[in-house]
């Protein structure tokens, strides 16, 4: 009973990531700039796969597959937003698309460091 009720959860949690990422992959093609498209992968990614690697490891054969499987979640969880920062902040610095920022507090931050 506990393993089909196990197997059941683990294919919704395979299914709802499915959906988070097919999202992230719409919202990275519709969105218009850089810093959106990050937000829009980031979130789709680290939720899509953390689903989809929770729901495999539900449904794993034995103990050591599902342990891999979180490990490689657990690393994914602590790379993909620390990947995606250093990629905004390059982008950010390089003044790509600064000029369509709306609201800019950073800016402040830099120039009051810069002054010390």
């Amino acid at each position: 009973m506990f393993g089909t009720v196990l197997h059941i959860v683990g294919w919704g949690c395979i299914w709802v990531g499915t959906f988070f990422a097919m999202a992230m992959t719409v919202a990275i093609i519709r969105f218009p700039d850089a810093y959106t498209r990050l937000h829009a992968g980031t979130k789709g990614l680290t939720i899509g796969a953390g689903l989809l690697l929770m729901g495999l490891a539900m449904i794993a054969p034995d103990a050591a597959h599902a342990v891999r499987t979180l490990l490689v979640g657990l690393f994914l969880m602590i790379t993909n937003p620390i990947s995606t920062h250093a990629i905004a902040r390059s982008n950010y610095r390089t003044e790509h698309e600064r000029h369509r920022l709306v609201v800019d507090d950073y800016q402040e931050f830099l120039d009051s460091s810069d002054a010390h």
